[in-house]
């Protein structure tokens, strides 16, 4: 057994906020595929109007996953009072809301 053993290493104290990310990634990341392939199939049968729109929902949830999951870590680190960490999630959110913002005004 070497000293960089994993399973001799302590673990993280951020690692239960790693799985908890890990899972709204997973999770939104299903529900954005379930949305889709129903979005196609409801193409395939010819009602395109549906399908339309969960293809769009789809797609909305699959960009939303990663914006939660930077929301979900911001809240988590202001409930343990990480500070630091908290402000590099701010500083995350500011820079997606800034760039959905200018996204808008180009369109």
């Amino acid at each position: 057994m070497t000293t960089h053993d994993p399973e001799l290493q302590t673990p993280s104290p951020h690692e239960p906020i790693e799985i908890t990310l890990a899972r709204l990634l997973r999770i939104g990341s299903l529900i954005a595929a379930a949305l889709i392939a129903a979005g196609i199939a409801t193409m395939l049968l010819g009602r395109e109007a549906v399908a339309t729109r969960l293809i769009t929902a789809g797609l909305l949830a699959l960009l939303a996953t990663p914006i939660m999951r930077v929301i979900t870590a911001g809240l988590i680190f202001v409930r343990q009072k990480d500070w630091r960490f908290a402000c590099f999630c701010l500083v995350v959110i500011c820079a997606l809301a800034a760039g959905i913002l200018l996204g808008q005004a180009h369109a």
